[in-house]
C-alpha cells in the first residue's frame, strides 16, 4: 500500500507537501477504512486553486516514466512551480507491504526527463542512477553482469533494469521490487468532470457501455443503480457493430445515455470502473461527486469500503458528506499551501464519533 507521498515544485507546490497515509488514530470506528495502519479510504478537501488536481496529477506521475499505462502528458503542461528557482522536481514515494517498505525518490525537470532516481528496500538502498553523468548502480539480485549506461537510452533506469533481469523471488528485496512494479502498474486516476478521462492501470479507450456489456455486467448495472434509487429496465442491443445499454419502456427501447441525467451517466462511469477493481492498487477520483446528489455520494464511498485491497483517494468540495457515521476523523484530509493535514491531526480536542465533523469545520475548529 502507498504509506507516504511527498513532492515539491510541482505545479501549484512550490515548497515540499506531505500526504502521510500511515497517520491514523485508534478510532474504534470505521474500521474498513484503514489497513495494516494505512489510509485505505480518504477524502479530501481543500478550497479552489489549493491543489487537489495537482495532487492527483503528481502522485501518478510515477506512470508516466515506470509503465507504458495511459497517460495524458497535457495534464503536466506547466511542470515546474512557476515561482521557484529551482530547476527541478522533487518526488518521494514510500510503499508498505507485509515483507517490508519500498522507498522510492527521483527528481524531474520535464514530465519525461529524470535527472536522478534512487530506490531503498527496507533502509538498504539497493538502485541509483544520476541522468547528468550517466552513473548507476544496483545492487539486486541477478544484476551482477547487467550494463548500467543508459547514456543512449531514454528510459529509466529503474525501469531498464526491471525488465532487463530475472529477478528470483527466493530474494527478500527482489520480492519486495516486484509487488511495488506491481502496485504502480495497477494504480488508476479518473476525472470525468468533462469526459471519461483516466491514467494508468490500462492502455487504449473502451466505449463505457460496451465495456459493461462485454464483461456481463448488465443485470449487475442494473441492480446497482436501483439500489441507489435509480430504477431501469435495461437491455444490451448491438448497433451497426457497436454494443449499447438500452432503457426499455413497454415495447419501446431508448438509449440509456441520452436519457440518463449527467449524474447517473457519471454513476455508469464509476459502476465501469467499479467492476474492475479487485486489480487495482490505487484508485483516485477527483472531484468524484461533482454530480451526485448526497446519498449517491455515501454510497459511493460505501462501495470503495468494501474492496478489500484497492485504496481510494478521492477529493470532493461536498462538506454534507463529512459524517463520522461514514468514515473517521483521521480519512478527512485537508490541503492547503502548507500541507495536507487529517481533521485528527488538526486540532487539539479529542474527537469521538458523537461529534458532529461538519459543523466543527464549517466552525473553522480545524484551521489550525
Amino acid at each position: 500500500m502507498l504509506k507516504k507521498f511527498e513532492v515539491s515544485n510541482f505545479k501549484n507546490f512550490q515548497k515540499r507537501i506531505c500526504l502521510d497515509l500511515s497517520r491514523v488514530n485508534n478510532y474504534p470506528f470505521n474500521e474498513d477504512a484503514i489497513r495494516n495502519g494505512i489510509l485505505k479510504t480518504a477524502l479530501i478537501y481543500g478550497d479552489n486553486g489549493s491543489g487537489k488536481t495537482n495532487l492527483g496529477y503528481a502522485l501518478f506521475d510515477i506512470i508516466l516514466h515506470l509503465t507504458d499505462k495511459q497517460r495524458h502528458l497535457t495534464n503536466y503542461r506547466l511542470y515546474k512551480n512557476l515561482k521557484s528557482i529551482e530547476e527541478y522536481v522533487d518526488f518521494l514515494y514510500v510503499f508498505s507491504f507485509e515483507e517490508g517498505e519500498v522507498k522510492y525518490k527521483y527528481t524531474k525537470n520535464a514530465p519525461q526527463v529524470l535527472l536522478e532516481e534512487e530506490l531503498w528496500i527496507n533502509d538498504n538502498q539497493i538502485l541509483s542512477y544520476n541522468y547528468r553523468t550517466n552513473k548507476g548502480m544496483t545492487k539486486l539480485s541477478g544484476t551482477e553482469t547487467l550494463n548500467t549506461d543508459l547514456s543512449e537510452k531514454n528510459i529509466s533506469f529503474l525501469k531498464y533494469v526491471y525488465n532487463n533481469t530475472l529477478l528470483n523471488e527466493d530474494n527478500v528485496e527482489n520480492r519486495l521490487l516486484k509487488k511495488f512494479y506491481n502496485y504502480v502498474e495497477h494504480m488508476l486516476w479518473f476525472s470525468s468532470l468533462e469526459k471519461n478521462e483516466y491514467q494508468g492501470y490500462w492502455v487504449g479507450g473502451e466505449n463505457v457501455g460496451e465495456g459493461i456489456i462485454k464483461r456481463g455486467k448488465i443485470e449487475e448495472f442494473q441492480n446497482f443503480l436501483k439500489g441507489l434509487g435509480i430504477s431501469y429496465q435495461l437491455a444490451a442491443r448491438e448497433v451497426e457493430g457497436e454494443y449499447r445499454i438500452f432503457c426499455q419502456y413497454g415495447k419501446n427501447l431508448v438509449d440509456f445515455f441520452r436519457i440518463a441525467s449527467r449524474g447517473t451517466c457519471s454513476l455508469a462511469l464509476f459502476f465501469y470502473w467499479l467492476i474492475r477493481l479487485e486489480e487495482v492498487s490505487l484508485f483516485f477520483i477527483d472531484e468524484f461527486d461533482a454530480f451526485y446528489h448526497n446519498n449517491l455520494a455515501v454510497a459511493v464511498i460505501e462501495e470503495l469500503k468494501k474492496l478489500p485491497h484497492t485504496q481510494a483517494i478521492l477529493t470532493t468540495h461536498n462538506t454534507d458528506i463529512m459524517t463520522n457515521d461514514l468514515l473517521r476523523p483521521d480519512c478527512y484530509l485537508q490541503i492547503r499551501n502548507d500541507g495536507i493535514k487529517s481533521f485528527a491531526d488538526s486540532t487539539p480536542k479529542e474527537l469521538r464519533r458523537v461529534h458532529n465533523i461538519q459543523k466543527m469545520y464549517n466552525a473553522g475548529a480545524f484551521d489550525e
